[in-house]
């Protein structure tokens, strides 16, 4: 677990929203967006699922934003 990746993911859960994110990390959304999806992949997780314009986190999420 790369702890960048995890460092995104906490300010994305804090938040739900990948510009406000970004913006906090001084980061593209672009970037952010694949560090999540990295940290994702590497645990074996969806973290997040969007629910029509809203993003939410599952409960790997969840979990995992009580780790980081």
């Amino acid at each position: 677990m790369n702890l960048d990746d995890l460092e995104a993911f906490s300010a994305f859960a804090e938040c739900l929203n990948f510009t406000h994110a970004a913006e906090k990390l001084s980061i593209s959304q672009p970037a952010l967006h694949a560090k999540i999806r990295n940290l994702g992949k590497n645990l074996g997780a969806g973290l997040y699922v969007k629910e029509g314009r809203s993003l939410r986190l599952t409960l790997s999420g969840e979990k995992l934003a009580r780790y980081a």
